[in-house]
Formats: C-alpha cells, structure tokens, sequence
C-alpha cells in the first residue's frame, strides 16, 4: 500500500470514473440485452477496473472484477444471454466494488466479505446457478419489460384489427420433454401472429433451464378465446391466461424514443484520455482566495482616489486583469451538473424495483454548469426529492391505471441557468402532496393552530413539509416516514445561498425548484447604508432600486406599501430588520427615501436603506461557525478602505 501511495489518488479518481461508466451501462443494457457495443462498454469498463486494482495489489477488488469480467465476456460470446438475474447480478457487483474502494479510503484494506457473492458468481459461470425465483414465476409481468426496440416493433406490426396480448402458458409439472413441449408453444404462438417476445427466451427454454411458466408477448388478429383454445391444444399445457395489453400505436413518438436510444449509445460512456488535468479542489479553493485577496487590494485602491494619470492607468489595468483571471478561475471551478444527475437512475431504478412500481427517469439539462464547491452539496438534497418522489408521488402501476394514468410514472430532473442562478427542477406525475393532510399534521405538532391554517394559502401549507419531524406517511420505513429528508433538503439548499420552493396539485404531481446561485465566492453587490453601516445586497436578489416620497406610502392591514406598476408591494426598514435602535417610522420624515426592490421568496419587498452607494464586485466570507446562525446575515467583505461590511441575507425580509 505505502508503495503505491503516490498512485492511490489517481486510483480512487479513475475507479470513481469507471463506476459512472458502469453504472449507466449497465442501466442501457437493461433496456437494450442484444446491444453489442454497450455489452462491449461494460466489459471494457471492468477490464480496466482489474487492470488497476490488479496494479495496487488489491486482491479482493481484482478477484472481484475479474469474475465480473468473465460473466461479461460469456456474455459477449452468446455463451449467457441478458435476464434479469444477470442485471440484478451486474450492479450488486457494482455496489460491492464501490463498497470495496469506500474500504480502501478510509483504512486501506477491504475489509468487506464478498465471498457470498464472488460463490455466486462462481456459480453462474459453471452453469450451477439458479435463480431464488427458478421455481416460482420467473417470468413475472414487473419482470417482463419490452424495450425501446421490441416496442418499436410492435408499432409496426400493429394493424387496426389486431391487439397485443400477455399471454401466460402453464405447463403440466409431470410433463415429459419440457424443453420440446415449450418450443411447441413458442412455434404455435408463431402461427397465430407476431411474437414480440418470451419469457424465458428461446435458448433457455431449448435448455430446459425453465420452470413451468412462459410468458408472451404476442400482436394476433385472433381473439382471446381463440388463442386460449390454440394453445391448451398443446399436450401437457395445463392453463392459459390471456391479457390484453393497452399499447397505443404512436408512431411519431417511439421514432423519438429510438433516436433518443440511439442518441445515448452515440454518448456511450467510454473512460477515453482527454486533455486534461486533474486538480486537487483544495487547490482550486487556495487559487479562488488569492483572487479574491486581489480583488480586495484593488478595490481598496481606488478607494484612495488619487488623480495622478499614472495612478489611473494601473487602476485600469490592474481592473481588467483581475476581472479577467476571476472569470478564467471560475471558467475552471464550473463543472457540469451531469456529474451529479447521472447517479440518480440507477438509485430511482433500483427504488423502483423495491416498491413494485414503473419509473421513468428523464434528465434534462444535464450539460448546465455550477461551481464545484456547490454541486458537491447537491446530492444527498436530490436524493431526498427523488426518493420521496418515487416512494410518496408516484402511484403503484394499477392505481396508476384506475386514474386513467400511463402505468409508468415520469419523474423529470431538469437544470437550466436564469440570469446569475442556477434552477434545478424535479417534478413528477404521480399523486401529489396532500395539503390537508399536512396541514392537519402541523396542528397535531403544534406548529400551528386551526384559527392561523385558515389565514394560509396553499404555498404556506406546503412550506411545513420542511419542518423537521414533519411526516404525512403513517408508516416508518427504511425509505422514509421519519419526517428528516425535506429538513435536510431545506437546510442544506440554505446553507448554500439558495432557496427551495414547491408546487403540488392533486393527482397531477409535484414540483420541487431549488435556486442557486453560480458561485459562492465572489458577486456583484449593491452597497448600501444603513444606520450609518455599510452593508452589501447581492445583485441577484435585487429586482431595481428607486427614490420615493413619504407620499407614495399607503396602509394595507397595517403593513407599509407603496405601489410599483399596478403591483403592491410591502415596505420594511432596513435598520428595524437588522435590529438596530432607531425610532419607528422615522424615515417618514425624509423628502426621499430610498428603496430597495427584493426579491424575497416568491414575492417582491421594498427594503429601506439610508443610502445607496455604488455597486462593486465582493468577495464573499464566511462568519464562521460562531456566527452562522445569525438572522438576515449571509456573510462578510471587505471595502475599499478596509473595513468589513456584512452582506444581507434577503430571503426571509419580512
């Protein structure tokens, strides 16, 4: 291990790479079985993950790898054939291999027991395996998926007059020649239409490696009844059900859903060398800071004012070079948001699966970048959104149905840039979140009372799904129930600068948007005084500023108001808000007082100062962690004569 201590990085770098790769591959290969160029990806992913755990002498992790490599290159060679048990077998090895890598992170051994599952593998390899399900329905219809393909076929075959069937045929369990009794039944069905597919496919039934179950996929003419009686013709059937499927032929939309396969595959993740270099993030950080220390000493400079020529001149240059190396150090802090998204399917695939219900993933925007230090954050966030999606919004594949919904849910994850924020959205089609039941909830914690709920509109209802302890679910799981992700999900957002709303509509779905900001280093902000203190506004927050008269103030149930453009729009003093001395309603007495437009929430507040200074680029510091917590205060930064101006936090402004 100590020998190879200079490399370990670059191992733990590369085998969190490979994992990505393997881990969205494997999801493609689920979907697409006879793809060679993904079996092909897959293989060469583990291949090198051998390679390299071979190279530090990870015993465990190479023997791993290369079982896994082995099943893959059976598979390459039509020796095994993607089921279902081979998936569910690829990505418990994924989680092994990771678990083995987390291992050598924190002690520097693998200390994980993977025997169990390395016999497993053993046991598929010589033949010997057989699945927990070998014996029951092992064509089950949650297992019985059509891909892209198959369904692509089925719409071109499809006529007017024909329908698309889940047959399931049961053969007799003292049944002579089961493996000739099932390739009549495949035959038959032949005769009677278009066989999309079976379960167990051909090669398995000509093995007799099969229970006593198959299930079809057939496109006929022929009635129910009709195909029924074919088939219990068969010697040794025993029982034949016969279901209809609802498949609508669209055309137009499954030529989408082929490009959209043959898109990925074109992206097909491939671990290639790049022209790049890998930079430690702590460096990156150092880097930031030191620009930001620049950006503080030139700021302080012009603070002098001098009027020498010269003085001007370096003013200028020293400007446009410090703005330049900022821009070139945040160019290399983005990243894209890609990085994140692309572990969520097969967390929601595998949640999915756990509950008995149909999801589809689809992930918009993954190419918008944000600052390193903030996407690291993002995750367990996202995970908590997504979760509760699948878990609480979307529906089981029959309630789906009896709500003349599609059987399989759609969760969408979408990013896109607005201005200097970043918006990340997840929204889903699924049963939506019960504001009277939540409602109802909070009174029973006591958060609230009847008298205020019915006071709320239905933003101010939802808000309470992120109180801590706050659950609608009756029932604890290791899922969910215990009331802690969307605390954790409003902390966090919180803790980096930006803000988490919902939108929820019964039986329709659910919205989630978290707005963040670019970067949490250095910003545009307005200075402003207030009390005779500077403080700084980020830009981002500020709709404009203007100058108004006592005159323009009216009431409106006791709050302060003024009216921008038909909008009413509530009036608070900075000062009061920041808990500083100052007599109420004495800047009433001013000719002009100034306003800033915020945007607090989904609303608009005048915030009011004493002055508006100037706007200016700042470098945004931490309080510490003695100081986090304090009301309507993100942050610090220096000004031009070097003293520490705190930057407001809006989002809560009365």
């Amino acid at each position: 291990m100590d020998t190879n201590s200079q490399y370990l990085q670059m191992f733990f770098d590369e085998s969190a790479e490979y994992l990505q790769i393997l881990n969205e591959n494997v999801l493609m290969l689920e979907d697409n079985p006879d793809d060679e160029e993904i079996i092909n990806a897959v293989f060469r992913a583990a291949h090198s993950l051998k390679g390299m755990a071979a190279t530090m002498n990870f015993s465990k992790l190479t023997n791993l790898t290369h079982k896994i490599e082995n099943i893959l290159d059976k598979v390459r060679n039509k020796e095994l054939h993607i089921t279902e048990d081979i998936i569910d077998l690829l990505f418990a090895g994924i989680d092994y291999i990771k678990t083995l890598v987390d291992d050598l992170k924190k002690s520097g051994e693998e200390v994980t027991d993977i025997s169990g599952y390395v016999e497993k593998l053993t046991r598929y390899l010589d033949g010997s395996y057989q699945s927990d399900d070998n014996n029951k329905d092992r064509g089950s219809q949650n297992s019985f998926k059509l891909t892209e393909k198959e369904k692509k076929q089925i719409s071109l075959k499809l006529q007017e007059t024909d329908s698309v069937y889940q047959i399931k045929v049961v053969l007799k369990e003292d049944c002579l020649l089961k493996n000739v009794r099932g390739y009549m039944v495949l035959k038959k069905a032949q005769e009677l239409g278009f066989l999309v597919k079976s379960n167990p496919p051909k090669d398995t039934i000509e093995d007799e490696d099969f229970g006593f179950e198959i299930y079809l996929i057939l496109v006929s003419s022929l009635n129910k009844e009709k195909i029924r009686e074919e088939l219990l013709n068969i010697v040794d059937v025993e029982e034949v059900e016969c279901l209809n499927l609802d498949f609508v032929k669209k055309e137009a939309k499954d030529e989408d859903n082929e490009k959209t396969v043959n898109r990925s595959k074109k992206n097909l993740s491939n671990f290639e060398v790049s022209p790049t270099v890998r930079v430690d993030i702590k460096k990156l950080d150092n880097l930031m800071n030191m620009v930001g220390e620049l950006l503080i000493n030139k700021t302080r400079l012009e603070g002098l004012k001098i009027s020498s020529e010269i003085y001007q001149d370096i003013i200028q240059q020293l400007d446009r070079v410090t703005m330049e190396l900022h821009h070139i150090v945040m160019q290399i802090r983005m990243v894209p948001i890609g990085g994140i998204f692309n572990r969520f399917p097969r967390i929601v695939r595998d949640l999915a699966k756990e509950l008995g219900k149909e999801v589809d993933l689809r992930i918009e925007g993954a190419e918008t970048e944000l600052d390193r230090s903030i996407i690291d954050e993002l995750a367990d966030p996202l995970i908590h959104i997504l979760r509760n999606a699948v878990d609480h919004g979307i529906e089981l594949p029959g309630e789906r149905e009896k709500k003349g919904k599609n059987r399989t849910g759609t969760i969408l994850l979408k990013a896109y840039q607005k201005g200097s924020e970043i918006i990340i959205e997840v929204e889903d089609d699924g049963t939506g979140i019960n504001v009277d039941q939540l409602a109802a909830k909070a009174v029973e914690m006591g958060l609230t009372t009847h008298e205020e709920i019915e006071s709320m509109d239905e933003r101010e209802k939802l808000f309470f799904i992120f109180h801590p302890g706050l659950s609608t679910s009756d029932e604890v799981t290791d899922i969910s129930g215990r009331g802690v992700g969307m605390d954790v999900v409003k902390r966090i957002v919180e803790s980096l600068d930006g803000q988490v709303f919902i939108e929820s509509e019964k039986d329709v779905g659910t919205r989630f948007t978290i707005s963040l900001p670019l970067t949490l280093a250095i910003t545009q902000a307005l200075m402003v005084k207030v009390n005779q203190e500077i403080f700084a506004i980020p830009l981002g927050a500020i709709s404009e500023t203007l100058m108004i008269n006592p005159d323009d103030i009216r009431q409106v149930r006791g709050q302060d108001v003024i009216v921008l453009r038909d909008s009413t729009i509530p009036i608070v003093e900075g000062a009061r808000q920041l808990n500083l001395e100052v007599e109420y309603g004495n800047f009433k007495k001013k000719a002009e007082i100034p306003v800033v437009i915020i945007n607090s929430g989904e609303r608009q507040v005048g915030l009011i100062v004493d002055e508006l200074l100037n706007q200016q680029e700042i470098v945004i510091k931490s309080l510490g962690n003695y100081l986090v917590n304090i009301k309507n205060i993100s942050g610090a930064t220096i000004v031009g004569d070097g003293d520490v101006a705190l930057i407001l936090d809006v989002r809560n402004i009365a």
